[in-house]
Protein backbone atom coordinates (compact mmCIF):
# COMPACT_ATOMS: atom_id res chain seq x y z
CA UNK A 1 0.00 0.00 0.00
CA UNK A 2 1.31 3.47 -0.81
CA UNK A 3 0.37 7.14 -0.96
CA UNK A 4 1.68 10.11 -2.95
CA UNK A 5 2.55 13.67 -1.94
CA UNK A 6 3.81 16.55 -4.06
CA UNK A 7 6.88 18.60 -3.16
CA UNK A 8 6.06 22.13 -1.99
CA UNK A 9 8.16 25.28 -2.15
CA UNK A 10 9.51 26.18 1.28
CA UNK A 11 8.08 29.30 2.91
CA UNK A 12 7.95 30.27 6.58
CA UNK A 13 4.15 30.10 6.51
CA UNK A 14 3.77 26.58 5.07
CA UNK A 15 6.61 25.17 7.19
CA UNK A 16 5.51 26.74 10.51
CA UNK A 17 3.71 23.60 11.84
CA UNK A 18 6.96 21.64 11.34
CA UNK A 19 9.52 24.23 12.42
CA UNK A 20 11.19 27.45 11.31
CA UNK A 21 12.72 28.60 8.01
CA UNK A 22 15.96 30.54 7.78
CA UNK A 23 16.36 32.85 4.79
CA UNK A 24 18.05 36.14 4.10
CA UNK A 25 15.96 38.71 6.00
CA UNK A 26 14.24 41.54 4.13
CA UNK A 27 15.28 43.99 6.86
CA UNK A 28 18.50 46.01 6.90
CA UNK A 29 21.69 44.19 7.87
CA UNK A 30 22.63 44.40 11.55
CA UNK A 31 26.32 44.88 10.68
CA UNK A 32 28.13 45.98 7.53
CA UNK A 33 31.65 46.37 6.32
CA UNK A 34 33.50 46.82 3.07
CA UNK A 35 32.21 44.05 0.80
CA UNK A 36 29.99 42.31 3.38
CA UNK A 37 26.68 42.57 5.22
CA UNK A 38 25.61 40.50 8.23
CA UNK A 39 22.18 39.67 9.68
CA UNK A 40 22.62 38.27 13.17
CA UNK A 41 20.87 36.65 14.77
CA UNK A 42 18.21 35.59 12.28
CA UNK A 43 17.11 32.69 14.48
CA UNK A 44 18.18 30.86 17.64
CA UNK A 45 18.21 27.32 18.99
CA UNK A 46 18.16 26.81 22.76
CA UNK A 47 20.54 24.03 23.76
CA UNK A 48 21.53 22.24 26.96
CA UNK A 49 24.57 20.44 25.52
CA UNK A 50 27.07 20.86 22.68
CA UNK A 51 25.72 20.90 19.13
CA UNK A 52 26.95 18.12 16.90
CA UNK A 53 27.41 19.11 13.26
CA UNK A 54 27.28 16.50 10.53
CA UNK A 55 27.15 16.23 6.77
CA UNK A 56 25.13 13.85 4.61
CA UNK A 57 26.00 12.92 1.03
CA UNK A 58 23.04 12.12 -1.21
CA UNK A 59 22.69 10.27 -4.47
CA UNK A 60 19.52 10.63 -6.51
CA UNK A 61 17.26 7.64 -5.84
CA UNK A 62 13.58 6.83 -6.19
CA UNK A 63 11.64 9.38 -4.15
CA UNK A 64 10.15 6.82 -1.76
CA UNK A 65 9.87 7.17 2.00
CA UNK A 66 9.50 4.01 4.09
CA UNK A 67 10.65 5.23 7.52
CA UNK A 68 10.99 8.36 9.63
CA UNK A 69 12.60 9.46 12.88
CA UNK A 70 12.02 12.22 15.43
CA UNK A 71 13.86 13.93 18.29
CA UNK A 72 11.34 14.80 21.01
CA UNK A 73 13.72 16.83 23.16
CA UNK A 74 15.97 18.44 20.55
CA UNK A 75 15.56 20.72 17.53
CA UNK A 76 17.52 19.95 14.37
CA UNK A 77 19.02 22.44 11.92
CA UNK A 78 19.37 21.36 8.28
CA UNK A 79 20.75 23.27 5.29
CA UNK A 80 21.78 22.28 1.75
CA UNK A 81 25.35 22.86 0.64
CA UNK A 82 25.09 23.69 -3.06
CA UNK A 83 21.95 22.12 -4.56
CA UNK A 84 18.31 21.83 -3.60
CA UNK A 85 17.12 18.94 -1.45
CA UNK A 86 13.67 17.60 -0.61
CA UNK A 87 12.80 17.18 3.08
CA UNK A 88 9.76 15.03 3.94
CA UNK A 89 8.22 15.94 7.31
CA UNK A 90 5.31 14.84 9.52
CA UNK A 91 3.86 16.85 12.39
CA UNK A 92 5.09 16.31 15.95
CA UNK A 93 2.55 14.36 18.01
CA UNK A 94 2.46 12.15 21.12
CA UNK A 95 5.84 13.45 22.27
CA UNK A 96 5.72 11.39 25.48
CA UNK A 97 4.83 8.09 23.76
CA UNK A 98 7.88 5.99 22.81
CA UNK A 99 5.66 3.82 20.55
CA UNK A 100 4.23 6.74 18.57
CA UNK A 101 4.34 6.65 14.79
CA UNK A 102 4.14 9.47 12.24
CA UNK A 103 0.61 10.48 11.26
CA UNK A 104 0.79 9.90 7.51
CA UNK A 105 -1.95 12.42 6.72
CA UNK A 106 0.38 15.16 8.03
CA UNK A 107 3.34 14.25 5.80
CA UNK A 108 4.50 17.02 3.48
CA UNK A 109 7.66 17.34 1.41
CA UNK A 110 9.50 20.66 1.17
CA UNK A 111 12.03 21.85 -1.41
CA UNK A 112 14.93 23.46 0.42
CA UNK A 113 17.15 25.48 -1.88
CA UNK A 114 20.67 26.79 -1.27
CA UNK A 115 20.35 29.99 0.73
CA UNK A 116 17.55 28.45 2.83
CA UNK A 117 17.71 26.27 5.94
CA UNK A 118 15.21 24.80 8.37
CA UNK A 119 15.02 24.20 12.09
CA UNK A 120 12.76 21.22 12.76
CA UNK A 121 10.50 21.45 15.80
CA UNK A 122 11.10 19.11 18.70
CA UNK A 123 9.29 15.88 17.87
CA UNK A 124 8.79 16.63 14.16
CA UNK A 125 9.02 13.41 12.17
CA UNK A 126 11.37 13.42 9.19
CA UNK A 127 13.15 11.09 6.82
CA UNK A 128 16.62 11.68 5.51
CA UNK A 129 16.50 14.45 2.90
CA UNK A 130 16.35 13.44 -0.76
CA UNK A 131 18.54 14.61 -3.63
CA UNK A 132 16.94 16.58 -6.46
CA UNK A 133 19.99 16.21 -8.71
CA UNK A 134 22.53 13.41 -9.11
CA UNK A 135 24.80 14.20 -6.16
CA UNK A 136 24.57 16.71 -3.35
CA UNK A 137 25.25 17.25 0.35
CA UNK A 138 23.53 18.83 3.32
CA UNK A 139 24.71 19.84 6.77
CA UNK A 140 22.77 19.21 9.94
CA UNK A 141 23.25 20.25 13.55
CA UNK A 142 21.65 18.71 16.63
CA UNK A 143 22.49 18.55 20.30
CA UNK A 144 24.78 15.66 21.17
CA UNK A 145 22.83 14.64 24.29
CA UNK A 146 20.62 11.56 24.21
CA UNK A 147 17.00 12.20 23.26
CA UNK A 148 14.32 11.70 25.93
CA UNK A 149 12.58 9.06 23.79
CA UNK A 150 14.04 6.86 21.13
CA UNK A 151 16.99 4.67 20.41
CA UNK A 152 20.01 6.73 19.36
CA UNK A 153 21.47 3.81 17.41
CA UNK A 154 18.32 3.15 15.37
CA UNK A 155 15.65 5.83 15.77
CA UNK A 156 13.94 4.96 12.45
CA UNK A 157 10.28 3.92 12.60
CA UNK A 158 8.81 1.98 9.65
CA UNK A 159 5.79 3.65 8.03
CA UNK A 160 2.51 1.76 7.58
CA UNK A 161 2.52 2.86 3.91
CA UNK A 162 5.27 3.75 1.46
CA UNK A 163 5.12 7.43 0.53
CA UNK A 164 6.02 8.37 -3.03
CA UNK A 165 7.24 11.95 -3.43
CA UNK A 166 6.31 13.72 -6.66
CA UNK A 167 8.83 16.43 -7.49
Amino acid sequence: MSMEITVEELTPEVFKPYGRVLVLPERAATKKGKGWACWSPIETISVDSPMGIGIVELEKIDLLITEMERHVSREELLWPVDQAIIQPMALPAQLDDPRAKPVLETVRAFMIRPGQAIIMKKGAWHSAALAVSDHTKYFFAIETRRDQIGNQQNPWVPLSKTIRIIA
